[in-house]
């Protein structure tokens, strides 16, 4: 472990980073000379030489998580929320994710929402951050021993809310539930023009998508706004990219949060209960 160097490629630069364990004790020459004294004697090579240093730290080991995210009108998030080592590169996702979860339902209870929708902030957070501790900890473990490989679960794609107070029981045979995050998929408007599907999530909104739904037919809710994907839609999904990243069908409905989760699905037979449930985040 003592000899161990590391040095990774920056994707898109001309860049590396470089890690090693050092010892706690005694200050760690992080200069141009020093780190190319470090690494030759760490590897016995002359070859690898440091040009230049545009950021360093020594830094300890730390793996911490806070015990509540909220007591009464004080919150919690990033940084002051968990702590934990670089490895996986999961503080910055992991924070981003804290404050836009965090942002969107203060906005609402701002707006005139129930403040019990704030209690849902820990309840959805604070498990993810202690599986990312774990995660960070034996992805360090592994890194001591030299194995830097990084599988699917760092990219945090597949995060998902499902003991979370907001879920609620899906009223539509669609692949996709309440609580997982919302996939992207390349639709075409009218004019032929692509469109993502997270373009039409970006912002404070909550969305609503009815696949080969009537846009006459399709519910309505203040601070919603509708897309109608199909023939008779204001959006076409010709390559049938959505219906299979969905698994969705001919009159369904998703209901995405402004954090881009998935809210509440439904048939267009059973809308009410898309209604029902923006009521129920309201009161």
């Amino acid at each position: 472990m003592d000899q161990l160097v590391s040095l990774c490629p920056l994707a898109g630069t001309d860049l590396f980073q470089l890690q090693a364990p050092v010892s706690a004790d005694g200050d760690v020459d992080l200069s141009v000379d020093g780190l190319n004294t470090f690494i030759e004697r760490r590897t016995g090579q002359t070859g690898i030489r440091v040009e230049a240093v545009h950021w360093a730290s020594a830094y300890s080991m730390n793996a911490r998580l806070a015990a509540r995210y909220r007591v009464q009108r004080i919150f919690l998030a990033g940084d002051a929320a968990h702590i934990h080592p670089p490895t996986g590169g999961q503080g910055l996702n992991t924070s981003v994710q804290d404050a836009y979860n965090l942002g969107w339902k203060l906005a609402a209870v701002l707006s005139g929402s129930a403040g019990r929708l704030l209690d849902s902030y820990e309840d959805e957070r604070r498990p993810i951050a202690a599986e990312m501790l774990g995660l960070s900890e034996k992805l360090l473990d592994s890194a001591r021993k030299g194995d830097m490989r990084r599988g699917r679960e760092t990219q945090q794609l597949d995060l998902r809310y499902f003991k979370s107070s907001l879920v609620q029981p899906d009223s539509s045979p669609s692949r996709i539930a309440s609580g997982e995050r919302a996939p992207d998929a390349l639709l075409t408007g009218a004019g032929g023009q692509v469109t993502r599907l997270f373009d039409l999530f970006k912002g404070p909104h909550w969305t609503l998508l009815g696949y080969e739904v009537k846009r006459d037919v399709m519910p309505s809710y203040a601070g919603v706004q509708a897309h109608t994907i199909g023939q008779e839609g204001d959006l076409l999904d010709p390559g049938r990219n959505m219906a299979t990243t969905y698994g969705i069908h001919q009159g369904d409905l998703v209901l995405i949060r402004p954090d881009g989760y998935v809210a509440a699905t439904a048939s267009i037979q059973n809308a009410e209960c898309i209604i029902e449930y923006l009521l129920s985040v309201e009161r």
